[in-house]
């Protein structure tokens, strides 16, 4: 099955978050979003949406191993994914 890699990037920082797979893109935009939507002190996400977007890196083949890799390319930025009530 085709897997995807993602990475959080921190634009303050230019740098990227450990990568990590998930078996849709809609997933990691949807639990990406859920975290800058977070309210908490201790979370950069929520208090800094500007600075963070989520990356697609690549795919996983978990049956062969393989992992196909192209140019990164943003899913959603912190600042589109923050719901202002």
């Amino acid at each position: 099955m085709i897997q995807y890699i993602v990475s959080v990037q921190d634009r303050a920082s230019q740098t990227f978050a450990r990568p990590f797979v998930v078996p849709h893109r809609n997933i990691a935009i949807r639990d990406f979003t859920d975290e800058v939507n977070r309210v908490d002190a201790q979370n950069p996400l929520n208090k800094h949406p500007d600075d963070y977007d989520l990356y697609m890196l690549g795919e996983f083949d978990d049956s062969t191993g393989n992992i196909i890799c192209g140019d990164a390319f943003v899913l959603v930025r912190g600042k589109d994914a923050l719901i202002v009530s």
